[in-house]
């Protein structure tokens, strides 16, 4: 015998709990919240302005978002818009890493067209046939007594069947995207996943209570550790300190005060609870690059 090739079992196996492509009226809004899943949203129509622990992003047509499980996340319609949404959870360690290691990314059209020309060619495969399987989940209790009800299940396990696999190649598109970004991120001293929780928990505790008088300390005490070891988790998680993403964070928001609000630097350095507005000034100068009274001239002479 002359094999062309051998091949040990293969199982690949992710988990789709929700899939939604919908259309939605500007104003619409979906609230605050997080789950143990990975999210993908890709904007098919119009803009989305999407939020992901405090962060703010715009979506414009095929542009999309992956966001990692257990982040703090709501959607708003800035405009009539379509968008294509699903959450999904991968069985393979090593996948699994990749998405775990990665707290969210955006993806452009432009800098990923063999990723969004799939998925807009999943939706023209399967959006007809996935609206049809949505109707007939409302009808499922009528067809049970028909003759023809086994027949109809059958063919619907095969569309589903069809639409997953679909869906598995995407997925293994996303982590291949990341891996290339990666840049050597992924190494043998892999940030383990009880350590990518503790930080995610912490930054959600963060922005939760951003506009009190918090401290790192009062972090780790909610979270029941010690301040170095969530120091050194947040650290490998994110990148930096949980005391400079605090700071990052409050300028965030005065970015946003300062280009909504007629507030003076005092008004908003002690809404943000620096404890000066020279603290203010100075704290977004070393970030931003200009003071805020500037930034604040600027973004409204645009």
């Amino acid at each position: 015998m002359d094999n062309l090739f051998v091949l040990p079992n293969m199982y690949s196996a992710i988990r789709i709990p929700g899939m939604e492509y919908s259309r939605n009226r500007a104003g619409w809004s979906y609230p605050n919240h997080r789950h143990p899943f990975f999210e993908f949203l890709c904007c098919v129509k119009g803009e989305i302005r999407q939020w992901v622990n405090g962060q703010q992003y715009h979506l414009y047509p095929g542009d999309a978002i992956l966001i990692g499980s257990d982040m703090y996340h709501r959607t708003e319609a800035v405009t009539d818009c379509m968008f294509f949404d699903f959450h999904f959870d991968v069985e393979l360690p090593d996948v699994h890493s990749i998405f775990q290691s990665s707290t969210y990314q955006l993806f452009r059209h432009a800098e990923n067209e063999a990723l969004i020309s799939r998925i807009q060619l999943f939706l023209k495969e399967f959006g007809v046939d996935l609206h049809r399987m949505g109707q007939e989940n409302a009808r499922e209790k009528d067809a049970v007594q028909r003759p023809e009800a086994f027949r109809l299940q059958m063919e619907k396990s095969i569309r589903t069947l069809s639409i997953h696999a679909s869906l598995l190649e995407i997925v293994g598109m996303l982590a291949n995207r990341l891996l290339q970004e990666s840049d050597g991120e992924f190494s043998d001293t892999e940030v383990t996943p009880s350590q990518i929780r503790l930080a995610r928990e912490a930054a959600c505790y963060i922005e939760e209570n951003l506009l009190e008088d918090i401290r790192v300390h009062h972090v780790a005490k909610q979270l029941n550790v010690h301040r170095t070891h969530l120091h050194t988790c947040f650290k490998n998680v994110y990148g930096i300190s949980p005391s400079v993403y605090i700071i990052n964070a409050r300028i965030r928001e005065a970015k946003n005060l300062l280009m909504t609000m007629n507030w003076s630097m005092e008004e908003i350095g002690q809404h943000l609870r620096f404890s000066s507005s020279a603290h203010f000034s100075r704290a977004f100068r070393a970030i931003v690059g200009m003071p805020p009274v500037r930034f604040r001239q600027h973004a409204r002479a645009k």
